[in-house]
């Protein structure tokens, strides 16, 4: 599948009315509405008065994946893609939008043909229950398990994922 057409994210983050913070992303201005994003909430509430235009600049993050990451929810949204899923959980997690971690679980759900290690692993990472409940109801053969335990993201997984796995194995063998 071909990566999205391109958006301009210039444009994504014109300045409008309701803009409460502009953040500054290499450099470049971005008009931006917290409401999205628990991290920039709480960073805004307890550093600035209401009233006033704020302006912080995020640090170690490209403009191209804080625009991937808005893009997820701004008007007009774009849909996460296998391509893209890796980085949105990323940011995601990392300025805590839940949203777009859910976007992306209903994508790796229902559209993606991303490998069940890989998938699982992502499931486990960035807490997408339902992602979780199916792959682990993946497991139903000895073979399938051998080929998780193979896979490089086995040894990233959390107790919790691999006692799941475990015990659902047990039922299934």
């Amino acid at each position: 599948m071909p990566p999205p057409e391109k958006i301009s994210f210039d444009e994504m983050f014109e300045a409008s009315d309701m803009t409460d913070v502009v953040l500054i992303v290499e450099g470049k201005k971005l008009n931006f509405l917290s409401i999205h994003s628990d991290y920039f909430k709480t960073l805004f509430s307890a550093n600035f008065r209401e009233g006033q235009m704020k302006e912080i600049e995020i640090k170690e993050v490209s403009y191209e994946d804080f625009g991937l990451l808005c893009s997820s929810f701004y008007p007009n949204p774009q849909f996460p893609n296998d391509h893209t899923v890796g980085k949105l959980l990323e940011m995601a997690s990392r300025f805590q939008v839940p949203s777009v971690i859910g976007i992306v679980e209903y994508h790796l759900l229902n559209n993606s043909r991303i490998g069940y290690e890989k998938m699982i692993w992502m499931a486990d990472e960035y807490v997408m229950p339902k992602l979780l409940e199916k792959c682990v109801n993946q497991m139903n053969s000895l073979e399938k398990a051998k080929q998780l335990k193979k896979s490089p993201e086995f040894n990233k997984l959390s107790d919790k994922t691999s006692s799941l796995l475990f015990r659902h194995l047990l039922e299934v063998v």
